[in-house]
Parts: C-alpha cells; sequence; structure tokens
C-alpha cells in the first residue's frame, strides 16, 4: 500500500497543479526563514567575550559559527512545520490532482473554512516547533552518543507522528467530518505513522526536502483512498445532523 502510493505520488510530480503548489509553498518557507534570519542576525552579538584573552581573540569567529549554526539547526526544526503549513491550505489542489487520476469517481467535497485550515496548521507548526526545542538536549546527547544515528531517529519518530498526523487530517477532512477523521486516523495509526515518518525523513535530506510536502500530500490522498475513508462519507451522520443531534 504505502510503496503503492510512493510510486505513484514520484509519477505525478510533473503535473501542474503539483508545481504551482510546491512553488508557492517553498517559496513562502523560504522567505519566512529569512526573514527569521534577519531579525536573529539584528540581535546577535557580532563578538563573544568570556574574560579568557587567549579564547576572546576568537569571538568574531565563535559569534558566526553560533550564529549559522543555530539558523542551520533552526531551519531544520521550521521548516518542515512552515511548509506544512502552507500545505494546509492548498492540499485540495495536491488531492484533487491525485483524485482526478487515480480516483475519478471519489472526489473531496466538503467544504472546510479556511481558519479552521489555518487554525490546524498553525497548532502544528507551534508544536513541532515547541516539541523539538524541547528535545534539543537528548538530540545533542544522542547525537555524541551514537554518531548521529539516534538523534536521526528520534526526529523521525517526532516529526513523522506530528506530520503523518496533519497530512492525513488535511486529507481525509475533505471526505468525512472531524469525528470520523479522528476515529480512522487512530484506527490506522501504524500506517499514518510510517508515512509521516518517511515525510520527516525526506525533509532531513537537501533539495528532496523540497518535494517532501508535495509527495507527503500525495502520498496520504491515496493512503486516504486505500483505507476506504471516503466510504465512510455514505455512514457518518453530517456536521449539520451532529449539531442537531439533542
Amino acid at each position: 500500500m504505502i510503496a503503492l502510493s510512493l510510486n505513484r505520488s514520484w509519477q505525478q510530480l510533473l503535473h501542474p497543479k503539483f508545481r504551482g503548489v510546491m512553488f508557492t509553498a517553498v517559496g513562502a518557507a523560504a522567505a519566512t526563514l529569512v526573514i527569521l534570519t534577519m531579525a536573529l542576525n539584528a540581535y546577535w552579538p557580532e563578538s563573544y567575550a568570556v574574560g579568557w584573552e587567549w579564547l576572546d581573540e576568537f569571538g568574531d569567529w565563535i559569534a558566526s559559527a553560533g550564529f549559522w549554526a543555530v539558523v542551520t539547526v533552526g531551519s531544520y526544526f521550521l521548516f518542515p512545520g512552515i511548509v506544512t503549513m502552507v500545505m494546509s491550505v492548498l492540499a485540495d489542489q495536491i488531492a484533487g490532482a491525485v483524485e482526478e487520476e487515480y480516483y475519478p469517481n471519489r472526489p473531496g467535497t466538503r467544504k472546510v473554512p479556511i481558519s479552521d485550515v489555518l487554525w490546524s496548521a498553525t497548532k502544528l507548526t507551534l508544536l513541532m516547533v515547541f516539541l523539538n526545542m524541547l528535545a534539543a538536549i537528548p538530540y545533542l546527547i544522542l547525537f555524541f552518543l551514537t554518531a548521529s544515528t539516534g538523534a536521526l531517529a528520534l526526529f523521525i519518530a517526532i516529526n513523522g507522528y506530528l506530520l503523518g498526523r496533519e497530512y492525513y487530517e488535511m486529507v481525509a477532512i475533505r471526505h468525512v467530518n472531524q469525528r470520523a477523521v479522528t476515529t480512522s486516523r487512530i484506527t490506522h495509526s501504524g500506517k499514518i505513522f510510517v508515512v509521516g515518518a518517511m515525510i520527516a525523513g525526506m525533509f532531513l535530506v537537501p533539495f528532496l526536502n523540497i518535494l517532501a510536502p508535495i509527495i507527503g500530500a500525495a502520498m496520504m490522498t491515496h493512503i486516504v483512498h486505500q483505507l476506504g475513508v471516503p466510504e465512510l462519507a455514505h455512514k457518518q451522520p453530517t456536521d449539520t445532523a451532529e449539531r442537531n443531534t439533542p
């Protein structure tokens, strides 16, 4: 199931809608990171001094190296969340393109308010930043103890869960209400985590991380359909019915 979804997603990468979403999402993420880098640079000290003359001679170099280290690490932490936040708004285009090609009889027809999409994406981004900052010390410990293997595994585990959950929900919500989405996500949590871990892994690879959000959204669209989520739309009560139920 997952291998087939990945293969089909790669084959459809040249679709015009895929290209448009990719340029928009990556451009927005790059612009955000540039703005954050400029803001950090404005407050970063030009030199670093600890009172030891032999060390203070390298103060400028230490300050510069520290700045770029923070920018590099911060970009790895922030890029997936920012791109996913933009992707949440544009996910309909990716999912629609996949459904037109492979599932023409099962298109997503539910209209999700843009405010709900933005709120969900913002929560994910903040949660990713918070959890990765919280794991900063474990990252460092595992990096030195396991030659980076442990740190990478922890990064993929944390972000795989969050990305899998968000990508699944932003595709599935096009077919069924939130209650059904949550139920199906819990039922199929293992498969969803594996796909999320694959997306998180792609975000770690230079150049491939540019394609990661597009491939991830396309893969998850296939997963949603292969798990039979669209069929739940005929078995679950509508949002209106839920609101009118005493």
